[in-house]
């Protein structure tokens, strides 16, 4: 039996957000949430790219979109993306216990969570199981005030699951280095205390590739918005050692 951290902790996170659920215990997917309490940072963008960057090669990836405004849906509505998505928004304490049951019960080497923009118990299902939390901050005062607020959770997750699980990735998104806020931002996000990883630029190429209904590595493989996918997916695999 693996000593996975969900499988550790899946059982005692579901018995403290919802009482006694049980399940079968397996060798459980890598959970990736990307998470932030504010819209318009890139969350979506980051989660559906960074899925299909992960399944590149030769793992598996399901992409679920726990997000009511269903951006990532729309963007595996076309067909093109090399992930299989599920839509599973988390809006009340059942959508999170169905969320813990549905990802103890995954096949897919990766999950990866493209979770809602507010807090609730829901979306604190996402961080407590997960493994990974990529949280998305664009270089804005009220993004860094979110931002606070999303590590926040991620510590008392950890303090929940006794372990230095979920890690935290603050990923700086949008970013425009020829602007002052944009030059600052690796500063200001290091302040947090926790792991900064890449930045993902402001770049057209993202846009133009939701239009298309495209990952960038499709849409523009070998793109700087390519390469801005890329390290972050190795950044990922750096923080879960794998």
């Amino acid at each position: 039996m693996s000593s996975h951290p969900v499988s550790q902790i899946a059982g005692q996170v579901t018995r403290f957000l919802f009482g006694s659920v049980r399940y079968t215990q397996r060798d459980p997917s890598v959970v990736i949430a990307v998470l932030n309490l504010k819209g318009g940072c890139g969350k979506s963008t980051i989660a559906v790219n960074l899925a299909c960057e992960l399944a590149s090669g030769t793992d598996s990836v399901l992409l679920v979109d726990n997000d009511s405004q269903g951006t990532a849906s729309h963007w595996l509505s076309h067909g093109r993306l090399p992930v299989r998505g599920e839509y599973m928004p988390l809006e009340t304490d059942e959508d999170g216990e169905r969320l813990v049951r549905a990802v103890a019960g995954r096949n897919e080497r990766y999950v990866v969570l493209d979770a809602p923009a507010h807090v609730g118990a829901a979306a604190f299902a996402a961080g407590k199981i997960a493994d990974l939390v990529l949280v998305p901050v664009t270089a804005s005062g009220v993004d860094l005030v979110a931002t606070r607020t999303v590590v926040d959770l991620i510590r008392r997750a950890r303090e929940v699951r006794r372990s230095g699980t979920p890690k935290c990735l603050i990923v700086p998104s949008k970013i425009d280095r020829r602007t002052d806020a944009g030059r600052r931002i690796d500063e200001q996000v290091r302040e947090f205390g926790e792991s900064v990883g890449p930045a993902v630029h402001q770049r057209t190429a993202f846009v133009d590739a939701f239009g298309a209904g495209q990952w960038i590595g499709e849409f523009a493989p070998l793109s700087p918005a390519h390469y801005d996918i890329t390290a972050l997916a190795m950044a990922v695999k750096r923080s879960l050692r794998i």
